[in-house]
């Protein structure tokens, strides 16, 4: 639609894609609400289901687990489902924005240090 115009057939591309972005995140967001991520605490008896959104679903304890071994199991659990659910949501905006051919400078910057990688 834009050959010939070089740079700036680029930016018109990007500026409807950019038009657009508001209800692709949306989507994203509501998408996210239904996606299911697991955490396991390191000893194994916690374990931690987020939503991509991350809200904490359920938490499940074995039997027999009390005081600060479970305090510890729970927030090591809930801590491993929390960056699974940040990690699913930086992989789907890379994915949104590729499949959008949005080349936007520092995505990945910022994307890591969503996620700490």
């Amino acid at each position: 639609m834009f050959k010939g115009l070089g740079n700036l057939g680029n930016i018109a591309s990007m500026m409807g894609s950019l038009q657009s972005l508001p209800q692709k995140i949306e989507e994203l967001n509501e998408r996210m609400k239904s996606e299911r991520v697991t955490g396991s605490s390191p000893c194994g008896r916690v374990s931690v289901t987020m939503n991509g959104a991350g809200q904490v679903e359920s938490v499940q304890i074995e039997e027999g687990l009390q005081g600060s071994e479970s305090e510890q199991a729970v927030m090591e659990a809930t801590n491993e489902a929390g960056a699974s659910a940040k990690e699913l949501f930086a992989s789907s905006i890379r994915d949104m924005t590729s499949e959008m051919d949005l080349n936007l400078p520092g995505m990945d910057g910022i994307l890591s240090s969503l996620t700490g990688r």
